[in-house]
Formats: C-alpha cells, structure tokens, sequence
C-alpha cells in the first residue's frame, strides 16, 4: 500500500510539471486583456460624455481621449500568448517524457536512499502559505488589484461620488493622472458644491497636462472657488497659472495672501512659503515683510506611556488596561488633528491601530497623513512604506 501511494504522488507530481507545457492559455489572456480594454473604453465614454455636458472643454477633453487612446492601442497590440519555441505535437512529446523521467527517477532515488521506517522529526511547522496574511492578520494588496476593484465598484453603483473621489485619489498615486482626472470628474459632477472634488479634479488635469495650468483647469479651480472661496488649492493654483501666463508680481501677490489667510496649523503653509520664496528669488522679486510671520512649533508631544503610567498599567484589570490603551491611541489621535505635520506621530498611530485590530482606523489615519503632507514627495514616500510594513489597507 505503501508503495502505490507514492508512487501515485510521484505521477501527481509529475503531472503537474507537465500541465503548463500543454495547457493553453489563450482564453485566460484573451479574456484578461478584454477586461483591460473594457475598463479603458468605458473611461473614454465617460471623458466623451463629460465634454457633451461642458464638465470638460473640448481641447481637454481631446488631451485626456489622446491618452486613453494611446493605451487602448497599446492594449490591442499586446500579444495574447507568448511565443512557443515548440510546436503542440512537440511539447505533448516533451510532458510525456518528463512523466516518465521524474516518475522513473524518483521511483529509483527512493530505492536506493529512502528510509520508510524512520520516524518524523519533532516539532517541525508548516510554513506559512503563500498569499496568507501577515503577523497582523492583514494581507498585502498590491495598487493594481485594489484598483481594479474600486473599478468594479464604481461600474457597479456610479452614483457613489466619495467612490469616485477615492478611485481617483488612486489612480493620481500610481501616476495615472488623466484617468485620476476623469474619476474625479464624475465626484465633481455628482457633488457640484464639494470644492475638495472639484480642486482635485482640477490638480490632476494639471498633472496630465505635466504641470502646465491649462484654461480647463483654470475654468475647474475658479468652480472650486465659486463653492469654497478659501480652497487653499484652487486658489495656489491659480497663482501659479498667472506666473505662467507671465504674470510673476500678480503671481506673487496670490500666494502671499494665500499664506496670510492660511489657519496657523495648516498642513501645507509651510510648503507654500518656500516654494514663493524660491520663484520670488528667481524672478527677482522683493518679498521682504510681505510674507506672514513664521508660527512657533508646537510643543513636542510624549511618543509613549510615562513611568507613572506603565506602573499604573500592571495592576489594572485587562478590561482596565485595554481601555487605558485606547484612551491613549484616542489621544495621539486628537493631537495628530491639531498638529498633522508630524511624521512619526502618524507611523505611530497607524501601528497603534493595526496592534488593536482596527484596520478601518489605520487606513483612515493614512489618508488624512497623506492629506497632511501633500506636495512633500519624501514625506510621502515615507508614509506609504511604513503602511506596507504594518499591512495597512490600500498603502
């Protein structure tokens, strides 16, 4: 009995070797880029019926159809099964023989070294499959699948305009700036009145159009405006075309009131100051005491538990304890609100809440860490990495 039973596991074995000579898998791709090309063609419907409704202008509606195209076609021309260097007759003969090599060969290794009688080793684990999830019970998703996903979301309920938001949020993180556009446009044509949808929607068409304000921006910033007349990023924007446009002193004058109107923890003031001293500098321009005064750094916050609090710790009930934890969590929480730009309070917080099991929580404190330190590239950088060590959703 012995003897057939390995020997049957050698055939499996063997068998699965050769199954990927002779399977075909013309289907599988064929299917696959289809479901690419759909996703793709849609996202030109929606970019034509946008245009349709002036949500966009047509010269940059052409710009964002030019790229969805050029992927299209990069689609098509994909080939559906890689090159064989054998033919079908040829690799059938090739999976028949390499069942019979391993199952005569290990058939013959196990006769000459095996050793039936001796007893297992002890205290030997299985390792941890492949795809399971990590220490934190969170599996690691890569952007693509949760793109894909949002994807099927939105096709499925298009009516979900923070949905839309989100999908284009990331498509701009993987660099995908005219489709990041385009889904921002749909939150924006749902919500009309949430300046945040519009001014990203604008953000992203200026990132498409690498860097250049283009009038369709300039047309969504001055909507963000028209619902929000204080959005910090319609109105940096803005500036930004009139220095494009040649219009460096009135450039200069948007973005110093911008930072005098900014609230004194406003994540991307300081940001802003140095990037309008650095064009001032360039266009040799005088800023000296136009520029609000610089806000005192907040005081550093305790990264842990103190002495007192740790001794205090041991002689609670866990019910006690747990409740101290989140208390704790709770508080880095509130301070994080009132001072955003402190990078390892946020990496903290985020290992906090996947400690406790509160994944939701941790995913949302990486947003709203984003959120604290946009146009910071290393900063954000930093944050994305320390998310995918701890297994936080959608880093």
């Amino acid at each position: 009995m012995l003897w057939m039973i390995l020997t049957l596991m050698t055939v499996l074995a063997a068998v699965g070797l050769a199954i990927p000579l002779v399977r075909r898998v013309d289907a599988a791709r064929a299917a696959e880029r289809n479901d690419s090309l759909g996703v793709l063609k849609a996202q030109l419907g929606e970019i034509e019926t946008q245009a349709a409704t002036g949500v966009l202008e047509a010269p940059e509606a052409e710009a964002l159809k030019t790229d969805l195209k050029r992927r299209v076609l990069a689609e098509g021309r994909r080939p559906v099964t890689p090159a064989r260097p054998l033919s079908e007759r040829t690799l059938l003969y090739v999976a028949l023989g390499t069942v019979a090599i391993v199952t005569l060969a290990g058939t013959g290794l196990y006769l000459a070294i095996g050793k039936p009688n001796v007893a297992a080793a002890p205290g030997v684990k299985a390792a941890q499959a492949p795809g399971a999830p990590g220490a934190n019970g969170a599996p690691h998703a890569d952007a693509d699948s949760v793109i894909a996903q949002l994807e099927t979301q939105m096709q499925q309920n298009p009516g979900n305009a923070e949905g839309w938001r989100m999908l284009g949020w990331s498509y701009l993180q993987t660099g995908r700036n005219a489709e990041a556009a385009v889904a921002y446009g749909r939150a924006a044509a749902l919500d009309p009145t949430n300046a945040d949808y519009l001014s990203a929607q604008g953000e992203a068409t200026v990132l498409a159009s690498e860097g250049t304000v283009t009038p369709v921006a300039q047309d969504v910033f001055r909507k963000a405006l028209a619902a929000d007349p204080a959005d910090p990023r319609a109105r940096y924007y803005l500036g930004v075309a009139r220095d494009q446009a040649g219009d460096h002193e009135g450039a200069i004058n948007d973005w110093v009131a911008l930072l005098k109107s900014a609230p004194p923890d406003a994540p991307w003031a300081a940001d802003v100051r140095g990037f309008v001293e650095k064009v001032a500098a360039e266009r040799k321009i005088d800023i000296a005491g136009r520029l609000p005064p610089l806000a005192a750094a907040p005081a550093a916050s305790p990264r842990g538990p103190t002495q007192e609090q740790m001794a205090a710790a041991q002689t609670m009930s866990p019910a006690d304890r747990q409740q101290m934890i989140q208390g704790m969590v709770s508080g880095l929480d509130a301070r994080l609100k009132q001072n955003p730009r402190d990078l390892a309070g946020w990496q903290q917080l985020m290992r906090a809440r996947m400690v406790l099991g509160q994944t939701g929580e941790a995913q949302a404190a990486y947003r709203e860490a984003s959120r604290a330190f946009a146009g910071s590239p290393g900063e954000q950088q930093t944050l994305r990495q320390a998310a995918r060590q701890l297994g936080v959703p959608g880093a």
